[in-house]
């Protein structure tokens, strides 16, 4: 009795949003790859907010230092460079949708059964 209940009880937090439970228990690297990756973008996206915020904030504060200066654009520069790694990270996946039909993040593994 104990056995079958547990077996029915579904745990939202650790359960995949999507897919079954079976191909994601057979094959759990793809949607751990698809969580890290969403997890990237995310962190990602932050430090770029935080980057910018920093470096329009060290520009005001210069007070015309150029080696100040020179700092603040270094920062605004690498976080543009950050944005430009995201946003092409974004379009390889959507190139690989759209040209190939192939989903990176709705992956599924080939099982052994297949």
């Amino acid at each position: 009795m104990t056995k079958k209940l547990s077996a029915a009880i579904i745990n939202k937090v650790i359960a995949p949003p999507e897919g079954d439970f079976e191909t994601v228990a057979q094959n759990p690297l793809a949607p751990l790859i698809v969580r890290l990756w969403k997890t990237i973008v995310v962190l990602g996206g932050l430090a770029l907010l935080v980057f910018l915020i920093w470096g329009a904030i060290d520009w005001i504060m210069s007070e015309g230092d150029q080696e100040k200066l020179k700092s603040a654009r270094l920062k605004i520069t690498h976080a543009m460079a950050g944005m430009a790694i995201l946003a092409a990270s974004y379009a390889i996946i959507a190139l690989f949708k759209n040209f190939f039909g192939f989903d990176i993040l709705n992956f599924e593994w080939p099982t052994p059964g297949e």
